[in-house]
């Protein structure tokens, strides 16, 4: 499955995909007309990571062509980033293969900085615990915002012409 399984369903591609030192970015507009951005890269391990980017929202998502999770099945789970962020959440699956975590976007968070300055996304759940190497989010994270503001349909917002 690639990455635009990840960013959304029965979306149409309109941004991308660019490479960003190996994440792909890249926007469209979901089923419900809203338009999202992701920055995702594979590992060796078969997940791939994502974030996903709407004028309100930030997901983390995590991606496994084995898994066999229930669509809606609520999983409780930790995230860290190396010393700087820590967090119970609740994710959920939003597909058979996607687990996600979703947040309400805010700017300059400690999450984000987390993701942009730490080195390691360490995910621990019941059965498993997962380790994603951060290299390039430093680039990869911003750059949702450029994509954003590329799907702007909005010609009188503020933002650069």
């Amino acid at each position: 499955m690639n990455s635009v399984a990840i960013l959304m369903a029965a979306a149409i591609q309109s941004y991308g995909p660019v490479d960003i030192n190996g994440w792909e970015l890249r926007g469209a507009n979901n089923s419900d007309g809203t338009y999202v951005c992701s920055a995702s890269i594979p590992y060796r391990s078969g997940i791939s990571l994502a974030f996903v980017r709407s004028s309100s929202t930030f997901r983390i998502a995590l991606q496994n062509e084995a898994w066999q999770l229930q669509e809606g099945e609520r999983y409780s789970l930790t995230i860290r980033i190396d010393n700087r962020f820590n967090q119970s959440v609740t994710a959920h699956a939003s597909g058979d293969q996607t687990l996600a975590i979703d947040y309400d976007w805010v700017p300059n968070s400690s999450l984000e900085n987390a993701l942009i300055y730490g080195n390691i996304l360490y995910v621990n759940a019941q059965q498993a615990d997962f380790q994603f190497e951060l290299t390039n989010s430093s680039r990869a994270i911003p750059a949702l915002n450029s994509c954003l503001q590329a799907g702007s349909r909005n010609p009188f917002s503020s933002g650069p012409k």
